[in-house]
């Protein structure tokens, strides 16, 4: 009987110091997705007009070495799910009120996000420099996002402060 309730609070000591450190962790952020701040120079406010800022693979590096902050859109004409999917970055972008870059897919493929991106269309943040977040055109999970906006700006909302 007396093992019995030693073990008991062997266990319920476990419990209370494992869930505690699980707590901690969870307020300090180790959980969450890494998230991005749009660098300044892309904040547009109320005027922005969701236009993109079209970039090449030298223009992309330039800003991934410069350690820049931004979104980026891979694209290609010609395809219905690109359409859709560039209108939810443009309402998103304008709602939020910052611009966005937009690369072809035929020149994303010669750049570093190709390491990460491997169809299109796609969304891609960087953060500081490094890819944080993507949509997956190959992925089930990432399937809503390509089809509805909120589903679209739940995503892209996840990964920006």
């Amino acid at each position: 009987m007396k093992s019995l309730k030693v073990w008991q609070l062997v266990v319920g000591l476990v419990l209370v110091v494992g869930g505690s450190v699980l707590f901690i962790l969870a307020i300090a952020g180790v959980f969450n997705a890494p998230r991005a701040e749009i660098d300044a120079e892309y904040i547009c406010g109320e005027s922005c007009d969701g236009e993109y800022m079209e970039i090449d693979t030298d223009e992309y590096e330039s800003l991934v070495a410069d350690g820049k902050s931004f979104v980026v859109m891979i694209d290609q004409g010609g395809c219905t799910t690109a359409d859709r999917l560039r209108e939810f970055v443009q309402d998103f972008a304008v709602s939020k009120g910052f611009r966005v870059y937009k690369m072809m897919f035929g020149d994303m493929k010669r750049s570093s996000l190709y390491e990460f991106v491997k169809y299109y269309p796609s969304v891609a943040v960087i953060s500081k420099g490094k890819v944080i977040g993507y949509l997956r055109a190959d992925a089930d999970e990432d399937a809503g996002a390509y089809n509805d906006y909120g589903a679209f700006s739940g995503w892209l909302q996840k990964y920006l402060r």
